[in-house]
């Protein structure tokens, strides 16, 4: 971990395995996401275009555009600009941000007196426009021109021009396949949509193009010749690089930043280091001024056989580097064999049981965990919570979550009396905290609650347990 002194998408879809069918398969027709507030407009183009041979979905505002566009991925989207709620040029400015939509070719609906509109959409991120009333023939023209140029270019983001999702997925699995050791950088902002919000998208854009700058001038400086930058989409991007390059990358990118960032703040807001804001639940807050994270992951030490399981691992070491305040990064040194390394020598080491259905809290917390030098084990029931609070080699510290319900507090009451290892409970309200106390768990966390506290909490009661576990039986302490 490296931090300053200062203050998924990418997986495709499995692969089915071809069938074995004599005769030759109709490929399904292409999907088209139409999206305007008058019903007969909408009525007219499924007609239209269902005739032609596509299928058609439809949507009435631009929330319920993005929303359509996100579940099913169309091959093309007619936008109307003057929709209510959300207008056409934020729904497509929101979608060109978005990994999941970004290369989705997007025509704007409009009069031909509007001819203003026309500019800003093709500012916003639309590829073309086609006026009203329709001339039938045209649209069907431009749909049909649309759709194939989209199956034969490359995908590139609009607002940065680097190459986006899938393109950055088909060279991953391309340099999995070689079984080469190389390294991804897993990148993005720390307080964006608060001050994409605050200052206005416009601002929000010219961060994320410094980003893409700041990756771009760091690998000319400090890369390799064919190292991949790639925008996966909003704040979020990748680099894929050599496993030598990446902490001289890191670092690099981590100072450019933070030097660069400034210039896109307000002089009073530069000057306080901080801005005031309204968060997600209608809270005035003072949020601080834009960081960056990056979580890295190497083939190096380990091999990986699908590119989900490497995005993942990435994403985890990302989302450990914003636990920690300013600008850092995280990267992930483990081994293939290092847990079944640490259960071969026999010793019982600081290790830690995380019982808890959510596999996403699991991997925030066995990240954590396991910087801190613990050795993690995970489960998602309460019998094996049970069955490991009951063995002689039971881990010296239990965290359970309070979700887990009757199960966990009927397992409280049980070993309330007994000398075992300590349980900490996850509680999410005010019953969660009066049901652990009345069973009689030694601690209760109730969530939010930054991690360095519950790390702070862990450290306190592990070290406790292995005191005692030492005076009772030396023989088997902690390390």
């Amino acid at each position: 971990m490296y931090t300053k002194a200062t203050p998924t998408q990418l997986n495709e879809p499995t692969t089915q395995a071809a069938m074995a069918a004599a005769e030759p398969t109709v490929p399904p027709p292409q999907l088209v996401l139409v999206a305007d507030d008058d019903p007969h407009v909408r009525q007219l183009l499924e007609l239209v275009l269902g005739d032609d041979g596509y299928e058609v979905i439809s949507a009435s505002n631009g929330h319920e555009l993005i929303r359509m566009a996100q579940e099913h991925t169309p091959g093309l989207i007619l936008v109307d600009l003057m929709m209510p709620q959300m207008d056409g040029f934020e729904a497509i400015r929101q979608m060109r941000n978005d990994s999941r939509t970004a290369h989705i070719p997007m025509v704007i609906l409009t009069a031909r007196s509007r001819s203003g509109d026309i500019v800003t959409g093709f500012e916003t991120g639309a590829d073309d426009y086609i006026a009203k009333p329709f001339n039938i023939s045209e649209l069907l023209a431009r749909v049909k021109g649309h759709l194939r140029r989209a199956a034969q270019r490359p995908v590139l983001n609009p607002l940065t021009g680097l190459p986006s999702g899938v393109l950055l997925s088909q060279e991953l699995r391309r340099r999995l396949a070689q079984q080469s050791a190389f390294a991804l950088l897993y990148a993005d902002l720390d307080n964006f949509k608060v001050f994409n919000d605050t200052y206005g998208f416009s601002c929000g854009d010219r961060a994320i193009l410094l980003l893409a700058s700041i990756l771009q001038r760091v690998l000319a400086v400090h890369g390799n010749a064919d190292d991949f930058i790639g925008h996966i989409g909003g704040d979020d991007f990748a680099v894929l690089t050599t496993p030598d390059r990446s902490r001289a990358l890191c670092r690099a990118i981590v100072d450019v930043f933070d030097d660069e960032i400034r210039s896109l703040y307000s002089p009073e807001d530069q000057l306080r280091g901080y801005f005031s804001a309204v968060d997600r639940h209608g809270v005035l807050r003072r949020f601080g001024l834009m960081s960056i994270s990056i979580g890295v992951v190497s083939s190096e030490r380990r091999s990986f056989a699908e590119e989900e399981e490497f995005t993942r691992i990435a994403a985890e070491m990302k989302h450990y580097a914003k636990t920690r305040a300013g600008s850092s990064f995280a990267i992930d040194k483990r081994a293939a064999n290092q847990d079944m390394d640490i259960e071969r020598r026999g010793a019982r080491q600081r290790a830690v049981l995380i019982v808890s259905q959510d596999s996403s809290l699991r991997a925030v917390l066995r990240t954590t965990l396991q910087e801190d030098g613990y050795l993690v084990l995970e489960a998602d029931n309460a019998e094996i919570l049970r069955q490991s609070s009951a063995a002689e080699d039971r881990p010296p510290l239990l965290i359970a979550d309070a979700q887990l319900g009757e199960p966990l507090w009927a397992l409280c009451t049980e070993r309330a009396a007994s000398a075992k290892s300590p349980l900490v409970v996850l509680a999410y309200d005010d019953d969660d905290v009066a049901q652990a106390r009345a069973v009689g768990a030694t601690m209760c966390l109730r969530q939010p609650l930054p991690l360095a506290e519950i790390v702070a909490c862990v450290d306190q009661l592990i070290t406790a347990a292995c005191e005692l576990d030492e005076e009772t039986n030396p023989a088997d302490s902690c390390m």
